[in-house]
């Protein structure tokens, strides 16, 4: 077989084949050999039809099964003798059975991105220290308090700091409704029934308590809100919004006392010493798993600044479609209308694509790290990742496995178990620099 290759810009490559009339006779004859062996044909025996009549009656079937089986050969032969790591074959054109016996091919494919890796071990990042404070502890505890508080109607009084009021409240951007204006702004942002308020700076939206102030039940009032360029929620910031609230009910909130006899409430048999234990070694458990993603995110940052080459735009476009179903999805369940995300396509494609751009680069940096560290995934490994499968979507093994396998889903898993590992790999030949909570969050 004859095969001239040349690679092309965006992770492509072309195959133009030559399959000798030799070699083309004798794949026929095996295939009807194999179509004869099968073949049910009235007036003959199985196995006994005559060659000519097998192929008279199984033309079509014979030469697409004659060509699925060169295709396969030439791109066998062009992973032998290229190293050519194909991922697809994208299309097969010009193909001809020529008058010399002779058939050729010219077959396009999708190949994974050439690139050097750059160093990926023993890099540098920095999280917070997990130990944690009194004054944090006792915070947690606060909130604990706040779950199991009494709140008693206020008629006497107007409205207080610390007070819980129930409002109603319905919001608009320059007379435009907010979900119009920023639509992927949380629906709450626009109005609200019934909704419960705890009168605090750090409620809701900054500004939005204090005009509140000394309302009584089922005052109104109409306020205007601009929030910060500094506000956590960027597609806010410098937004001038208005609003009209109600006040249902005003509650004053009672906590309870903070003793032995709260800590039973929580905590059966434990006294309020032991529950400040027990819930310190919580807060530093959930710490380590905020630090992991902390450091798996930074070494991947890390490792995909340091490298640019190009990756396949068929697998960036089916992980872009993806993500952008998943926000349009996500915002309807939400509320927000279809034309409000239609009106703002443009921005989502655009933001889904850069990441799924980041995405796929990153896979492809993982997999060729995966290969030059020789990381393998054991049967027991997908036995146990199917396992967990099947409990979250509460189905047997063997009914998950028979699905599993008629979608060909088990590549897809040993890919996951091993991209896994080997974050888990750079994970653990980082180097690991704790800074105070206060230091991390001002770099």
């Amino acid at each position: 077989m004859i095969i001239n290759l040349e690679k092309l810009p965006d992770c492509k490559a072309l195959l133009r084949i030559e399959f000798p009339a030799q070699d083309t006779e004798a794949e026929r004859k095996q295939i009807i050999k194999t179509f004869s062996k099968q073949a049910k044909i009235p007036g003959f025996r199985p196995g006994k039809t005559p060659a000519h009549v097998i192929q008279n009656r199984f033309k079509s079937e014979i030469e697409s099964e004659f060509e699925d089986r060169v295709v396969r050969k030439a791109i066998q032969k062009t992973n032998d003798e290229n190293e050519l790591d194909i991922i697809s074959i994208k299309e097969i054109r010009d193909q001809s059975h020529n008058n010399d016996g002779t058939f050729s091919a010219t077959i396009e494919l999708v190949i994974a991105p050439e690139f050097e890796l750059s160093e990926y071990k023993g890099i540098e990042v920095t999280v917070p220290k997990i130990d944690v404070s009194n004054e944090e502890l006792e915070e947690s505890l606060g909130q604990i308090r706040e779950r199991f508080a009494d709140y008693q109607n206020v008629e006497d009084r107007g409205i207080q700091m610390g007070d819980f009021v129930v409002i109603n409240y319905k919001g608009s951007i320059d007379g435009k409704a907010v979900g119009e204006v920023l639509p992927l702004a949380p629906a709450t942002l626009a109005q609200n029934t019934g909704f419960w308020l705890k009168m605090d700076d750090n409620s809701f939206l900054p500004g939005f308590c204090k005009p509140l102030l000394d309302l009584k039940n089922n005052d109104s009032k109409s306020l205007n809100v601009t929030i910060p360029d500094d506000y956590e929620a960027e597609e806010l910031r410098g937004q001038s919004l208005d609003y009209e609230v109600e006040i249902v009910e005003i509650k004053e909130q009672k906590l309870p006392d903070l003793d032995d006899e709260f800590a039973e409430k929580i905590e059966p048999g434990k006294s309020l010493d032991e529950l400040k234990n027990t819930l310190r070694e919580q807060m530093e458990e959930q710490r380590k798993g905020y630090r992991q993603e902390m450091i798996t995110n930074q070494i991947l940052s890390k490792i995909n600044s340091e490298l640019e080459f190009e990756v396949p735009q068929e697998i960036v476009m089916r992980e872009t479609q993806s993500r952008v179903n998943d926000i349009f999805n996500s915002n309807t369940e939400r509320g927000v209308s279809e034309e409000e995300l239609v009106e703002h396509q443009e921005q989502i494609i655009e933001s889904a694509g850069q990441q799924a751009n980041n995405s796929v680069k990153t896979s492809f940096i993982l997999e060729q790290i995966a290969d030059k560290e020789k990381i393998e995934v054991t049967q027991e490994e997908v036995l146990n990742r199917v396992g967990e499968i099947a409990a979250r979507q509460k189905t047997s093994v063997k009914q998950l496995t028979k699905q599993l396998q008629k979608k060909n889903a088990f590549g897809k898993i040993i890919n996951g178990i091993k991209i896994q590992k080997t974050i888990e790999f750079l994970r653990d030949s980082a180097v690991v620099k704790e800074v105070e909570p206060e230091e991390f969050e001002n770099k």
